[in-house]
């Protein structure tokens, strides 16, 4: 019982007992001085307990209230049309109101919700039952005893029609979609093209996709349209894979040229935020080699097509002009120029960095190549590099680089565009002008904002590319014989010896190189291997398996020397075997495994490695795939491969 409705009456006996004392010591006889004393404790004690019964009554009074309440709430809970039910930590069901028992007579709650977690009961879930949506809320029970079990009051609300109306906006929502026709320069410069023809057939086959998705459509430029629709037509293209794209291939040019288009899409909620996805997905399309659709959802890609290269080169050389023209001025505005490549830097890095340097002589100002540690694969060049009087001293680490980069220098990263590639992403986000040379296709996560970029998805390498620059970057200027021969090692290694993803300019520009002095004898010096990198190659390339479609895999030990150098030679010689259209080797490093995937052209590796994290080009490309062992590394690289092989038997089947 509650102790405080007495603590009135303390200050009365203190009183009593005080006025007892006094009589005592005052009173004559002192008889009198107990009685009026004795008096006084009966009186405080009947008072005691008048206070006590009246706090009792009121007790009963305020139980009887909240009795009455609780009966009340009791029943509306019962009655309400929202299920409600209160649970034990073991999920048995101890209370369920009306509206649960039209639903559900079982006493399990984890037979009803089985991702439910009776020992969390502040979680929320969803649910569907018997054709219904419920946003399913959980509240613990306040108990007073701590021993007692621990209960959960569950309600659920019904979404059933919350979802419906979101599903009916998600579904009108407008979807912008451009579609340009992306090899139309390369078209018009034949004289056999035609023009009116083909851009009629293309403005139709618009029309007709309009048409079967009721949308709405306007030509804008010769080869560009703008295309709105309704966001519920999405899954019939995305199903279909965006067949356009093919359907664009069977137009007669007239020329020996196909017709290919870039599609991009933006879904999002607002119109304006639509078309703004949709110019970021065409960029990201046509930096990706063109003839694909992209389709953008918030942060989201979505890829289709792009499964082969129609065009062998899309590079203008009135690009190249402008773009030299302008890195001169952005080179001769600088104080400094660092050039940095990937990660695991190879001689495509190191040649078109060397070559960089020449350019950043050319315009006077100092130059650094940025690099970490050495691997066989450019040791070679290193050495030549470290002997060199002019560029014994040009090599700094990326952390050096940080010390010595100043808002009024230029970082030039070549051979990348991947954050996750780039050898220091830090170095790159302190610059406060970068510029980015790469010949890969464009991924998703590119670096930012550069000040100048130079993409090429059909140049063969970036020493192509940085090759072609300097013929136009200033009149006359000619790379060293040892420049020379870098970038054409470079070029080498990346078209495996001019057999694969070669055109016109990269023999263009080799036979620039060798009128340089590039020496042959000296590019072989930088592929040579020692007799345990030969042996060791040889054994991986002797335990690889052959998959459906012609596709070899292998892997590569851990305490094999130099695994990821020789993971990517392996590759390139699986492809000289007669049957392998395609190869892929693992090599299992400290952090995770790294792939290398080479193609003959008919698959490709881009695609199948972009799945799992990797990019590159459609016959030569590689994946970093962080904290997995090699049995984890070698099953998602296969499921990879099954997916992209099943869309490409798929996308048979339709076509025909």
């Amino acid at each position: 019982m509650d102790k405080k409705p007495y603590a009135a009456l303390f200050p009365l006996l203190a009183v009593s007992l005080a006025a007892g004392g006094a009589l005592l010591l005052l009173v004559k006889p002192v008889w009198l001085g107990l009685l009026a004393m004795a008096l006084a404790l009966t009186a405080l004690a009947v008072g005691m307990v008048i206070v006590g019964a009246r706090w009792r009554q009121l007790q009963q009074e305020c139980d009887d209230i909240f009795l009455e309440n609780s009966s009340a709430a009791a029943s509306i809970i019962n009655t309400i049309d929202v299920p409600a039910l209160i649970f034990d930590e073991l999920g048995r069901i101890i209370w369920s109101n009306e509206a649960l028992d039209e639903l559900y007579m079982g006493r399990d709650i984890k037979k009803l919700i089985p991702s439910l977690d009776p020992h969390l009961p502040a979680q929320a879930t969803t649910m569907e039952l018997n054709g219904r949506a419920y946003q399913v809320m959980s509240i613990a029970v306040k108990r007073e005893h701590q021993s007692a079990h621990k209960l959960t009051f569950q309600y659920w609300l019904d979404r059933t029609e919350v979802l419906h109306y979101t599903r009916l906006y998600e579904e009108n929502m407008p979807v912008v979609a451009l579609i340009y026709v992306d090899n139309y320069e390369e078209l018009t410069a034949d004289k056999q093209f035609h023009r009116n023809t083909v851009l009629s057939e293309v403005e139709g086959l618009v029309s007709k996709l309009a048409s079967s998705i009721q949308g709405t459509y306007r030509r804008y430029e010769n080869a560009r349209f703008f295309l709105v629709f309704e966001a519920k037509y999405m899954d019939e293209l995305e199903k279909e894979r965006f067949k356009l794209l093919e359907l664009a291939h069977s137009i007669d040019t007239g020329t020996e040229q196909t017709v290919t288009l870039s599609i991009a899409v933006g879904a999002e909620s607002h119109v304006a935020t639509s078309d703004e996805s949709a110019r970021q997905a065409m960029e990201l399309a046509l930096g990706r080699g063109g003839d694909q659709a992209v389709v953008k959802r918030g942060t989201n890609y979505s890829f289709y097509g792009g499964q082969k290269q129609i065009a062998p080169s899309r590079q203008s050389r009135v690009k190249a002009r402008l773009f030299a023209k302008a890195l001169r001025q952005l080179m001769e505005n600088s104080d400094m120029v660092f050039v940095m490549g990937h990660k695991y830097a190879d001689m495509d890095c190191i040649g078109a960095a060397l070559g960089l340097m020449r350019l950043s002589q050319c315009a006077n100002r100092r130059g650094y190549i940025v690099l970490d540690d050495a691997n066989a694969m450019i040791e070679g060049a290193l050495n030549s590099i470290a002997e060199s009087k002019q560029y014994h001293d040009c090599i700094r680490t990326p952390e050096q680089a940080m010390q010595l980069i100043r808002p009024g220098s230029v970082l030039v990263v070549v051979d990348t565009q991947r954050t996750s590639s780039v050898l220091s992403p830090q170095l790159y986000a302190k610059a406060a002008k970068t510029v980015i040379i790469d010949h890969h296709r464009r991924p998703v996560d590119s670096l930012s904002a550069p000040t100048l970029n130079y993409y090429e998805a059909g140049a063969s390498s970036a020493c192509e590319m940085v090759t072609e620059l300097m013929q136009y970057f200033a009149d006359g200027l000619k790379p060293t014989p040892f420049e020379s021969s870098a970038l054409l090692a470079g070029m080498t290694m990346d078209t495996k010896s001019f057999a694969v993803n070669t055109g016109a300019r990269t023999f263009e520009a080799a036979g620039f190189l060798r009128r340089c002095g590039a020496d042959s004898s000296m590019v072989k010096l930088m592929y040579q291997d020692d007799m345990t990198t030969f042996r060791n190659r040889a054994k991986v390339v002797e335990n690889a398996t052959i998959m459906d479609g012609g596709i070899a895999i292998s892997t590569c030990p851990k305490d094999m020397p130099n695994n990821s150098l020789i993971a990517a030679q392996a590759a390139d010689s699986l492809l000289s075997i007669k049957g392998i259209q395609a190869s892929f080797v693992l090599a299992e490093g400290a952090s995770g495994v790294s792939i290398s995937g080479r193609s003959l052209g008919q698959i490709n590796v881009q695609l199948i490695l972009e799945r799992i994290g990797g990019g590159g080009h459609l016959a030569v490309a590689g994946a970093q795939l962080k904290d997995v062992d090699m049995e984890q590394a070698v099953s998602m690289l296969t499921d990879s491969i099954y997916s992209y092989l099943n869309e490409l038997a798929s996308a048979g089947a339709q076509d025909s």
